[in-house]
């Protein structure tokens, strides 16, 4: 449901798209680039299509009881017209019996005068002729019933795969939106970093023009104006480069969007923002209780369970081949017209060879012999769950190991950022202290950049620490499948 409604999101976005000029820029908040990338991401739409293949196997994984039917008709020619009257003898020698044309000795005798005269009568009054007698039409319906108890099995384990098809659907539309997320961040990590040295050069220009003026009124010497055109000439071409890496970054990522080229992009969102909500919404994290709550919704772990399922029913299928006798309804109806020209459908023209047959039969009794190659692929298959049900343990234990590292990243980052705002602050001081000096000509320019890196160093590590608490909460969720906020 979770998935229909981001998609549902996504449409209706795409629609308002489509009302746009491909060279209007358009603005993106997370959510909007996140459903963007569900409608349009051709990994998921490779995923879906393994999902609905797998969905078509489980609903129609009955039809293995459904029994085979065959229906066929062949227009036959005898080559030797002796044959057709050979199989006119039985007849001719019965009527004869009953008619007193013949006797017994008659019968006994294969070259007697009166039945092979009898049997000729009974061709002239069959047949127009020779050529008639020699067509047949055959025709022929069987049907085929075969069935095993490994056919519930394999029924079951069609389910199973569906089951595990949806768990790895789910699992990559997560990985998907996590994957979108951090990109977003990234780019207003950069956006963020592009305002500060952006303000860092128009400090460096005021810089200048104060030197300027402390130079024309003789406060300092003209080596002092030169560092300081110096210092805002070189920060203008790498602020400038800043800019223009940034916007290929964006251009980046609205090809992953899948946004036509040439497309701008605004992304709306803010770090500062974004982390205030979520530190507002977070409350206190205990990782043992997380562990025990959610470990269990680990997208990695449904799909293993899934896994030791499938392989469990397809050891038990494997067993019900072996050790369990096969049935086997076989029923077939095989017409032979004698007379072309006559009525079909009349009981004296025609005969049935059709049987009906019920066998119960074991198929092969060397497969149950233990160093049967039958017996050692099933051995193997037990081993190879024994070997997914370790790979089980070792997951869940991982599993533990990362959501108590991630909540003790948290914690950890919560503590840097509390006390890089207080260094912000400290820096900030020093730097509008130093500033004013500088303005009064007391202060060398190089103590103003160096206070100013040092506000800027400030500033950045802040940003850079609000964005890894932020993406560690995100793997977390990832983690935990689920949301830790509302």
């Amino acid at each position: 449901m979770k998935t229909i409604t981001k998609l549902f999101a996504a449409s209706c976005f795409l629609l308002s798209l489509s009302f746009l000029n491909g060279q209007e820029k358009i603005t993106l908040t997370i959510d909007q680039a996140v459903d963007y990338a569900l409608e349009n991401s051709k990994t998921l739409k490779s995923a879906a299509i393994d999902l609905e293949i797998s969905k078509r196997a489980s609903a129609c994984s009955w039809n293995t009881l459904l029994p085979s039917a065959s229906l066929s008709g062949t227009l036959a020619r005898s080559n030797n017209i002796d044959s057709v009257k050979q199989a006119l003898g039985t007849s001719a020698s019965i009527m004869g019996l009953h008619t007193g044309q013949l006797t017994v000795a008659d019968l006994m005798n294969p070259d007697s005068p009166k039945k092979n005269a009898l049997v000729d009568n009974m061709f002239d009054g069959m047949y127009e002729s020779e050529e008639v007698a020699r067509w047949h039409p055959v025709g022929s319906l069987a049907f085929r019933w075969d069935f095993n108890i490994a056919k519930i099995s394999k029924m079951l384990i069609a389910k199973k795969q569906y089951e595990a098809g949806k768990i790895s659907w789910e699992k990559t539309c997560n990985e998907t939106e996590l994957q979108i997320r951090q990109l977003f961040y990234g780019i207003l990590m950069m956006q963020e970093k592009l305002k500060i040295d952006e303000d860092s050069l128009n400090n460096s220009e005021a810089r200048m023009k104060q030197a300027e003026i402390n130079y024309r009124n003789g406060q300092v010497p003209e080596l002092s104006l030169l560092n300081a055109r110096v210092t805002y000439l070189n920060k203008k071409p790498e602020v400038e480069w800043e800019r223009q890496q940034m916007e290929q970054q964006i251009d980046m990522f609205a090809f992953l969007l899948g946004l036509p080229y040439g497309q701008k992009v605004e992304l709306i969102g803010s770090i500062d923002n974004d982390y205030e909500r979520l530190r507002s919404n977070l409350g206190e994290l205990d990782a043992d209780s997380l562990y025990a709550k959610c470990v269990d919704q680990n997208s990695e772990i449904l799909n293993l369970k899934k896994t030791i399922e499938v392989q469990k029913k397809a050891i038990n299928a494997s067993n019900f081949v072996t050790f369990t006798p096969s049935l086997s309804v076989g029923w077939g109806f095989s017409p032979t017209v004698s007379n072309i020209k006559q009525n079909w459908f009349d009981d004296k023209n025609y005969s049935d060879s059709g049987t009906l047959t019920i066998t119960l039969a074991y198929q092969n009794l060397f497969d149950m012999l233990p160093f049967s190659a039958n017996m050692q692929s099933i051995k193997d298959a037990k081993q190879k769950l024994a070997k997914t049900q370790i790979g089980l343990e070792q997951l869940y234990q991982n599993t533990e190991m990362k959501i108590h590292n991630s909540v003790a990243d948290i914690n950890k980052s919560l503590d840097n950022i509390a006390n890089m705002k207080r260094n912000i602050e400290v820096a900030q001081s020093a730097y509008t202290s130093t500033l004013r000096g500088y303005n009064n000509g007391s202060q060398e320019e190089l103590a103003v950049k160096d206070a100013e890196n040092s506000l800027k160093q400030a500033k950045l590590g802040l940003m850079n620490e609000k964005l890894t608490f932020i993406t560690t909460v995100m793997n977390l969720e990832n983690q935990l499948n689920t949301k830790l906020t509302k």
